[in-house]
């Protein structure tokens, strides 16, 4: 199942985020494979697109961010699983 994660970038915590994503890369755990990240130039906002069966994991990727970073975790389909959807409707 595809998620896209956003995650808005204050100003708070600011120079942590940047330090512990230089420091880990910020990888997803076990479980979750990431399939792109963003951010827009303007350092206020992120997304992630990342795949996963597994919600604990996800669960535990936002828990290891979440004293700096509020994550919105939204599942998410592709133009091909909505056609697929649509076209039963049409």
């Amino acid at each position: 199942m595809l998620f896209m994660i956003t995650f808005p970038l204050t100003h708070r915590d600011y120079k942590e985020r940047i330090s512990r994503f230089l420091d880990t890369g910020a990888p997803p755990p076990n479980g979750v494979k990431a399939r792109g990240r963003w951010f827009t130039a303007g350092h206020n906002k992120g997304y992630m697109l990342v795949e996963s069966d597994d919600t604990k994991a996800l669960y535990q990727y936002a828990s290891e961010w979440a004293d700096i970073i509020d994550f919105v975790i939204e599942p998410v389909v592709t133009d091909e699983e909505a056609a697929s959807v649509l076209k039963d409707m049409a």
